[in-house]
């Protein structure tokens, strides 16, 4: 990590110094209300911006609250304790990402002065802005999407991203962004975006597993095997891997995913050629087969229902 980022966000603020002299967290500063002690989004950072940004605060223990926001907390340094939905305590070390999801009920223990975790404060709105960066349309963001976003207070994903220097260097792009570039709001938009791309991409390396239910982990193994082998998956060889019957397993994939395995294959596989058509010159025939189609007539119906034209005049309105 730059040292200057390290001193930017070492620095000891207004309100740590009340803490240190024997003051406890001031409610006022995250919330209008502090009988219902909900964190708003306007309260922490540019009301122009889709992120907002903070240095979690130390020497305090931080009360039970949620937020009517998305938040992304990362471990810089140390490490920091965090309770979510009053029964998992979830550790933060050094290289991991807490990813909380709206209402989602949360308190802090008390940390050290060398324990650095700062907050990205994520305003739903950021998901629609940035829906066209490349890497989300695959089935894993969908999952990520789904539990982070409408879960509620069910919803916590936590990642090591210790180990995958790409993540690393993001986040610390992100960190000097709103230390010395806190302006720049498209470029803040555009990392985050990528971040979200690789946990995304990555998701069935670095998601703790303690910190998914049985079906969550169910999930994330039916997203990464449809995007690995989409060309030929199936629903009765996924069952196999996972040694779990196709009747279990087609229930948890509509309970935690919100759509049966064949939508989300048919999804993914029409992702698939439609960057295909966009991009390349590959004749129309040969995207079908190379999605894992066979009906050629079945994907022509779907195409166009999706997105309006045939794949010949999608092509032709396209600038490649």
């Amino acid at each position: 990590m730059d040292r200057r980022i390290l001193n930017r966000i070492s620095e000891i603020t207004e309100e740590e110094k009340k803490i240190i002299a024997g003051d406890d967290i001031d409610k006022s500063l995250y919330s209008s209300d502090e009988r219902d002690f909900t964190v708003k989004s306007d309260l922490l950072g540019s009301a122009e911006s889709l992120i907002g940004f903070r240095r979690h605060t130390r020497f305090a223990y931080f009360p039970k609250h949620t937020h009517n926001y998305i938040e992304l907390i990362y471990e810089v340094c140390g490490e920091t304790i965090h309770k979510v939905n009053g029964s998992d305590e979830v550790l933060l070390k050094e290289g991991n990402i807490l990813l909380l999801g709206i209402d989602a009920v949360h308190e802090v223990y008390e940390c050290k002065e060398n324990d650095l975790a700062v907050n990205f404060i994520i305003r739903p709105e950021f998901f629609a802005s940035t829906i066209d960066i490349a890497g989300y349309n695959n089935t894993i963001y969908d999952f990520i999407l789904n539990e982070i976003k409408y879960n509620g207070n069910q919803s916590f994903m936590l990642f090591d991203v210790s180990g995958f220097p790409n993540i690393k260097n993001l986040m610390e792009n992100l960190l000097w962004n709103f230390c010395f570039d806190d302006k720049n709001f498209q470029s803040q938009n555009l990392t985050m975006g990528l971040v979200f791309s690789e946990l995304a991409a990555k998701a069935d390396k670095v998601a703790i597993p303690s910190s998914l239910s049985f079906d969550g982990e169910v999930a994330i193994k039916t997203a990464s095997y449809i995007d690995s082998h989409f060309k030929s998956a199936k629903l009765t060889d996924l069952a196999k891997i996972l040694n779990l019957s196709t009747v279990t397993l087609s229930k948890i994939i509509k309970k935690n995913m919100g759509v049966t395995f064949k939508t989300l294959l048919q999804k993914k596989r029409l992702t698939e050629a439609e960057k295909l058509i966009k991009n390349t010159d590959i004749p129309i025939t040969e995207v079908i087969y190379a999605v894992g189609y066979e009906n050629t007539n079945f994907f022509y119906k779907m195409f166009n229902e999706k997105y309006g034209c045939s794949p010949k005049k999608y092509r032709k309105g396209r600038t490649r």
